[in-house]
């Protein structure tokens, strides 16, 4: 399956927090969060909902490990059974939630 990602961040090769939003097949778009957490060894990914009413991710990112736009598209590829994302511009996060 293929779907849209956009990050809100200029990605380099290893950040500290990456905010965007993706949108699957058919479906509104939804924000994703990630941060760097030293109180997790594993990745720690949880699907909620803000108060504005979207969807989306937060994930806790082990401090030990390289978080950048591969680490991201492939966590939430495994999540949603997306093999493909196609980068586009989509709405900010921020405004999103």
């Amino acid at each position: 399956m293929c779907a849209e990602i956009s990050f809100d961040l200029v990605m380099i090769d290893e950040m500290e927090f990456v905010e965007g939003t993706y949108r699957l097949p058919g479906l509104d778009w939804a924000v994703f969060n990630f941060r760097k957490d030293s109180l997790v060894e594993e990745p720690n990914l949880k699907v909620l909902r803000w108060a504005s009413g979207v969807g989306g991710v937060v994930v806790a990112w082990p401090t030990s490990r390289v978080l950048n736009r591969a680490m991201v598209e492939r966590t939430l590829g495994e999540q949603f059974g997306v093999t493909q994302w196609k980068e586009v511009r989509g709405p900010d996060s921020m405004g999103l939630r």
